[in-house]
């Protein structure tokens, strides 16, 4: 696993129950989502923030965050496929 908190462009669709993101942009590379395999938020502060665990098309891990503090995405952990 690589850890890291590295800013990526992300298209989330948004719904009544929340955000669910299916495709995002990272290191100039666009990754596709496959499926959501876990979703939780926590605090820093009074802010909250959005963990997503993804796993994309071609079946790599993303742990994204969306922090709404200043509405920002960051990727927290990836596993690649080998």
């Amino acid at each position: 696993m690589v850890q890291g908190e590295d800013r990526l462009e992300v298209l989330a669709q948004f719904e009544l129950t929340g955000m669910t993101p299916f495709r995002f942009r990272w290191n100039s590379t666009v990754f596709r989502v496959d499926r959501v395999t876990g979703r939780w938020e926590d605090r820093e502060g009074q802010f909250r923030r959005c963990h997503y665990g993804i796993v994309t098309d071609t079946g790599d891990f993303f742990e994204l965050r969306f922090h709404q503090r200043d509405l920002t995405w960051s990727v927290e952990q990836v596993g690649v496929e080998s």
